[in-house]
């Protein structure tokens, strides 16, 4: 599959909300929250729930016969599994019907440059995901990294098989910003995804971050985005 950049300058609430993965990942959040916070993806056009493993299942039965997809976050929000432990987490999740997958990468690994390391912790969970026909993206969390240290992950992302590199988790000292997605883009060109993630809480913030390389959004603040929307404001 190929990622072009978009070459559209404004985007509908519909076609915002297709590319939002619409989160739900903070660790307090209670049945009532997850309850709406389903029903909101559902009523307003989001295509992708993000959620944390424990309600994989519940949003999986929630959207059963819609288009809709469960994602669920990996190793979250640290990275620190040893890889066949990920790839095992991997697997959980899909059998519970997770519909994509976020991996958090071995952050220490790429601080330590140990990328025999890194590889085997991607090339397992891509393996796991695929086994299966499902996407996945690796988060490197850029707010710790290096610029050299980005390129590299986002090289060795593409020589194992992830579908997609991701900037933030949300929950590091930064989220994504736009330097970050024109690097990774510049990196992967058309051969990955590229997802903004973090606290994107604005439409213009989104336009900007879709127009410079991502291809999906993460944020817990899909329905601010969408309010900002040409055709929400008229």
């Amino acid at each position: 599959m190929n990622y072009p950049i978009t070459t559209k300058t404004d985007f509908s609430r519909a076609e915002m909300a297709a590319k939002i993965d619409h989160s739900m990942l903070v660790p307090y959040t209670t049945e009532a929250e997850i309850d709406q916070f389903l029903h909101e993806v559902r009523d307003n056009g989001f295509k992708v729930a993000c959620v944390n493993n424990c309600y994989t299942k519940k949003a999986a039965e929630f959207f059963r016969g819609t288009d809709i997809k469960v994602a669920t976050v990996v190793a979250f929000p640290f990275g620190a599994l040893e890889p066949a432990s990920k790839a095992a987490e991997v697997e959980r999740s899909i059998a519970l019907g997770a519909g994509t997958i976020d991996i958090v990468s071995n952050i220490g690994a790429i601080k330590s440059h140990d990328w025999a390391l890194l590889r085997e912790d991607y090339a397992a969970c891509a393996a796991a995901a695929h086994g299966h026909g499902i996407t996945i993206k690796a988060i490197l969390e850029c707010c710790y990294l290096t610029d050299a240290e980005k390129i590299r992950a986002c090289e060795i992302a593409m020589e194992t098989g992830m579908d997609y590199v991701k900037t933030s988790t949300g929950f590091g000292t930064g989220a994504a910003i736009l330097g970050d997605v024109k690097l990774m883009k510049d990196v992967v060109g058309e051969k990955l995804g590229v997802k903004a993630a973090g606290p994107i809480a604005d439409y213009q913030t989104a336009r900007a971050m879709l127009m410079i390389g991502a291809d999906r959004l993460g944020s817990r603040r899909g329905m601010d985005i969408l309010r900002g929307c040409p055709d929400s404001l008229s």
